[in-house]
């Protein structure tokens, strides 16, 4: 039986949430939208790497960057890059496409009540670290 994405790295989720809630403490005004932006660009840069392919950064605008600036270095140390982070299992590429991937998928079904109806849900489940 495979084990569910949310149960298999739930470590590496909480970190990039954990990044997502500070960027929405301080820009209030972030969507939903822009979140998805950024976790599908890094999903792709991740798949990428998994597969040894040339990567092509797709064009972000200002608060999509912003997510996604923040987000490439804890995606980084989560590959142990330049180092991993304490307490977190190191994970290869695919992996770390897999929880993006899975991040997309949350916003999906949150999404539907609103523009910020994700980034709410985060909110009132996972604590600023």
């Amino acid at each position: 039986m495979t084990q569910r994405a949310e149960d298999r790295f739930a470590p590496q989720l909480l970190k990039l949430e954990q990044v997502v809630m500070q960027l929405y403490a301080e820009h209030p005004s972030l969507t939903d939208a822009q979140v998805d932006a950024a976790y599908e660009e890094l999903a792709r840069l991740y798949r990428a790497e998994a597969t040894a392919h040339a990567y092509r950064p797709g064009r972000l605008d200002a608060p999509r960057q912003l997510v996604h600036d923040a987000l490439l270095p804890v995606a980084e140390a989560l590959r142990g890059r330049p180092a991993p982070l304490p307490g977190v299992p190191v994970i290869v590429a695919e992996d770390l496409r897999v929880c993006f991937a899975r991040l997309r998928s949350s916003i999906r079904v949150w999404h539907r009540e609103g523009r910020q109806a994700y980034l709410n849900y985060l909110a009132r489940m996972v604590p600023l670290g």
